[in-house]
């Protein structure tokens, strides 16, 4: 058996572990990250790489005016019933983090000013509370490729803010010169830049990093007490000595068929995660005694899936998108089976939805789901993947009548007919009155600032398509209840001595919806900082 003796073992290299291991190197401690996969970077290098970090000096540079007691106000009122210390912990650390970050590695973070709260008009909602990753090189990291797991639109070169700048969302022109020279240069954006500069930052500090390691179970004292873990690597049996502490920052459950269908509280059929989150950190600590939480939520996403677009893993599987721009833009709209519209389709939670149970049948009422649009939706814009000019591709139904696109999708076609001329009604006018698509700053933002409604048109030119939209997220919400110092609890609500969790790892603080973009990966920064620092800091025997 192999041994692996340090102060701090963090498990997972997403923002959650590596944000822990820069805080507990930083301390003076001895620290490895130990990673199940062959790549690192979990979700976080999959992502937008967007941070909701209320009142941070950046914002404050960019001119943009936040406050802590708003965010605290915005927070409590748009996450009704959770914990306020946990709340509270989080809105006034997050500002601590971006700045700890910038000090302790070659990331620097700029504000976004054109992101606002999924409910700005909310009390304490702002128009913009996010910061973001400046491009920046892999260093000695080696290459790209086998680093980190692939994004999702090609080589990441360009800043969130640059995205919605020059409207790639809404076919937009991409600046060329912008991605050459970035290209050039080697450098990397969105989420993939957090990661690599995390992982500079914690290498700069000596942290072993062990990939392709997978841990079984935690080791335990009589008494409880954690002190290192079990793990599988290769053939080999590893045991990891952790004399401080484990933080437990390995990602949820959604890749797990089983607990996905016990647990959660709608279906969950294409997570858009790369398929590295199987419920280890739930299993580990509810061994160990953990008091389990929001095992029901999950941060919930619409998604399509590209026939043949796969993961690079050994069982190639199945990789699904997220379905932004055919919900966001105007000449679309959303039908369930029956042919009925059934949710407001560019609301941030719009995926909601798909958990609704028909009393009638037992059954999800919103499954299947169908994107339909029409032809000025494929003059303008890009649909899975398929941009203007390119023909429709051939998985997606497509017929010059709504009546024939009714019969191919088994929706009654009078129904449908009688949905999109409602709703055309409402695009002409301007204002949805049945589900208020269109009416926020957060829609609006991601929309067509060029239409006449950036988020309604009409769907009426054929021909028309529809595409499968699917019950999908960004990651599980469940997991071990954490105190303000990010030690797990158990069932006693006293802290299981040695024991951490950040990130989706732990019982998520805000829900159950969203509340804003890049929530997830703030909150992994935050406990995983919170986790790191106080294992350093541990007094042990």
């Amino acid at each position: 058996m192999s041994t692996l003796d340090v102060d701090v073992v963090v498990i997972g290299s997403g923002a959650a572990g590596l944000s822990a291991a820069l805080a507990a190197a930083n301390a003076g401690v001895e620290v490895a990250v130990v990673e199940a996969a062959d790549r690192w970077g979990g979700s976080t290098a999959v992502s937008g790489g967007g941070v909701w970090a209320p009142a941070n000096h950046r914002l404050a540079e960019a001119g943009i005016d936040d406050s802590v007691r708003d965010a605290l106000t915005y927070c409590l009122d748009t996450s009704p019933g959770r914990d306020r210390g946990l709340v509270e912990t989080f809105v006034r650390t997050a500002p601590e983090v971006i700045r700890f970050i910038e000090e302790h590695s070659p990331l620097r973070f700029a504000a976004v000013p054109s992101y606002p709260d999924t409910f700005a008009e909310r009390p304490g909602g702002k128009i913009a509370r996010h910061v973001e990753p400046r491009p920046l090189t892999t260093g000695d990291l080696g290459p790209l490729e086998s680093l980190v797991w692939p994004p999702p639109f090609g080589a990441p070169v360009l800043t969130y803010e640059e995205i919605l700048r020059y409207r790639l969302f809404s076919g937009g022109a991409p600046p060329i010169e912008l991605v050459e020279r970035r290209l050039a240069a080697g450098e990397v954006a969105l989420g993939v830049a957090l990661v690599v500069g995390l992982l500079r930052g914690v290498t700069a500090l000596g942290v072993r990093l062990v990939n392709n390691c997978r841990v079984r179970e935690l080791l335990r004292t009589p008494d409880g007490s954690i002190t290192g873990a079990l793990a599988d690597r290769g053939d080999a049996s590893w045991q990891l000595s952790a004399r401080r502490g484990v933080v437990l920052a390995c990602g949820g459950f959604e890749h797990d068929p089983a607990l996905t269908a016990e647990l959660l509280a709608g279906p969950l059929t294409h997570p858009v995660t790369p398929p590295v989150n199987r419920g280890d950190a739930l299993r580990l600590a509810g061994k160990a005694g953990a008091r389990l939480a929001r095992t029901s939520e999950y941060w919930s996403w619409p998604a399509h899936q590209v026939p043949g677009e796969a993961w690079p893993d050994a069982d190639t599987t199945p990789r699904p998108q997220l379905t932004m721009l055919e919900r966001m833009l105007p000449h679309v709209l959303w039908v369930n089976a029956s042919g009925r519209r059934f949710v407001n389709e560019s609301s941030h939670n719009c995926a909601v939805a798909f958990a609704e149970v028909d009393p009638r049948t037992n059954q999800p009422r919103n499954v299947p789901a169908f994107a339909i649009g029409d032809a000025q939706f494929r003059d303008r814009y890009p649909v899975a993947g398929a941009v203007p000019g390119e023909p429709t591709p051939s998985w997606l139904v497509e017929a010059d009548t709504l009546a024939e696109l009714a019969e191919a999708l088994g929706i009654e076609a009078a129904r449908l007919a009688a949905t999109v001329t409602r709703f055309n009604e409402f695009a002409r006018a301007g204002r949805d009155e049945d589900f208020g698509r269109g009416q926020t700053r957060y829609e609006h933002a991601l929309g067509d600032a060029a239409a006449t409604h950036p988020n309604l048109g009409t769907v009426e030119v054929p021909p028309f398509f529809a595409m499968r939209v699917h019950p999908g997220a960004v990651g599980t919400k469940g997991g071990p209840l954490t105190d303000t110092r990010a030690r797990v609890l158990g069932w006693d609500g006293e802290p299981i001595p040695g024991l951490y969790a950040a990130g989706n790892a732990m019982a998520a603080v805000f829900g159950p919806g969203t509340v804003a973009g890049g929530l997830t990966i703030a909150s992994a920064l935050v406990w995983g900082y919170l986790a790191g620092r106080d294992a350093a800091d541990r007094q042990v025997g």
